[in-house]
């Protein structure tokens, strides 16, 4: 896992992309990609003291924003840049959903928002701008599942890690595709628009990680 500063990236957002709208994406979140991974239990993670409520407390914060935005922004997304990224092979809430019930955690039980939910506008580079969140959200979830599953607080439960292993061996393939995608489709015009989707959909994480405190 790549480090800035000596700390683990959780998102694992720094490798080399193609130009255009994707890289820029990763200079303008930056500010908020490091206060949303100074929550989520990097060191813990990494040095194998993760506990099980830590844990369950990032499943939780995850399938909140899937389950408010998933669904939302596959059905704002053009219907030819949909089939083109498959989305419904990019969905994630069924996993998270296995993950709950494994971990014997209600969705019932779950915490109301005590903020607003930033859901972008039906336009493309916001739809993609919340998108390139989530999806770089995964790529660092093969390597957190292996550092997970060798704390001994998480022996024998990898049935309780499928969202960190949601893309298993296509994860590389699906973030390149998503990269592609995104470069070809945010017009420069809307560049601004796209990235201010990503750090709002950023808050959205950093708010319920705040509430979840």
């Amino acid at each position: 896992m790549k480090k800035s500063g000596g700390r683990p990236r959780f998102f694992l957002f720094h490798r080399k992309l193609p130009c255009m709208i994707a890289n820029l994406l990763r200079t303008e979140t930056a500010h908020n990609h490091k206060t949303l991974e100074s929550m989520m239990f990097v060191n813990e993670i990494m040095n194998h003291s993760l506990s099980i409520d830590q844990y369950k407390k990032l499943l939780t914060i995850n399938y909140i924003v899937h389950q408010k935005l998933e669904n939302a922004l596959a059905n704002m997304l053009d219907l030819a840049i949909a089939e083109r990224l498959d989305m419904k092979g990019r969905f994630k809430l069924n996993a998270l959903e296995k993950d709950l019930d494994y971990w014997e955690i209600s969705s019932l039980t779950l915490p109301g928002l005590n903020f607003e939910l930033f859901i972008p506008e039906q336009h493309t580079a916001e739809v993609l701008g919340a998108l390139y969140v989530l999806e770089g959200a995964t790529l660092g979830g093969n390597v957190i599942k292996k550092h997970i599953l060798a704390n001994p607080n998480f022996i024998n439960q990898e049935g309780g890690l499928n969202y960190y292993g949601v893309y298993g061996d296509e994860l590389s393939t699906k973030w390149k595709s998503f990269v592609m995608v995104i470069n070809e489709h945010v017009a420069e015009a809307d560049y601004e628009r796209c990235s201010n989707s990503a750090n709002q959909t950023f808050n959205n994480l950093i708010m319920l990680s705040k509430q979840m405190t």
